[in-house]
């Protein structure tokens, strides 16, 4: 009896916290596929019981609202800029993982050196996570997870604006770094000592 009292699980705890968040990057466009779990979804829209949300009716008469809740949740920006999504799908129910999916459509006017998210998907859980995937010409690039420690990630393309993009990012970081460091200031006037020359 002791074993079952220390085992025991609250009948309201959720069973699985996460949300799906994939960006498809191509040539002129980008994709954004949204997979967020009918708890979630159900209780910010104070829907009960959350099993109505696989309900194809229900999906259709609160598509706009459910749409609107998840692209608030998220802010895609390429190289600086925002980047707005043009165009949802209708959601439709995913019931063997007992979610939802939206699919959002990007224009790019070029493929983006830097494209940075932000996240926080379901403010309401602490222990909520959000499971990222960046995609280049359909290739897995960059896996990360966001919650409400890390709510932001960064993508840097394999293209040549991509790679500008990382060289100007790290390289003034590795000079700073180097320069403010004392230990590395004097490893260089150790080499200077050493015979070497600046």
């Amino acid at each position: 009896m002791l074993f079952r009292s220390l085992c025991a699980v609250p009948a309201n705890a959720h069973p699985t916290p996460f949300s799906y968040l994939d960006v498809k990057v191509g040539q002129g466009d980008a994709t954004v596929d949204l997979v967020a779990h009918i708890i979630d979804v159900a209780h910010d829209l104070n829907l009960d019981p959350p099993e109505r949300v696989l309900d194809p009716a229900l999906l259709s008469a609160r598509a706009r609202d459910i749409t609107a809740l998840l692209a608030s949740r998220f802010t895609l920006v390429g190289d600086g800029v925002n980047l707005p999504v043009v165009s949802w799908s209708p959601p439709e129910p995913v019931a063997e993982r007992q979610s939802i999916r939206i699919t959002g459509r990007v224009a790019l006017s070029r493929r983006p050196g830097t494209i940075g998210l932000r996240a926080r998907m379901f403010p309401y859980d602490p222990q909520h996570q959000t499971f990222i995937n960046f995609y280049e010409d359909d290739s897995l690039a960059l896996q990360a997870i966001l919650d409400a420690s890390k709510t932001s990630v960064e993508f840097f393309s394999g293209s040549r604006q991509g790679t500008w993009a990382v060289i100007r990012k790290f390289v003034p970081a590795g000079v700073g770094h180097i320069l403010i460091g004392p230990d590395h200031l004097l490893f260089l006037v150790g080499l200077l000592l050493l015979g070497g020359t600046l």
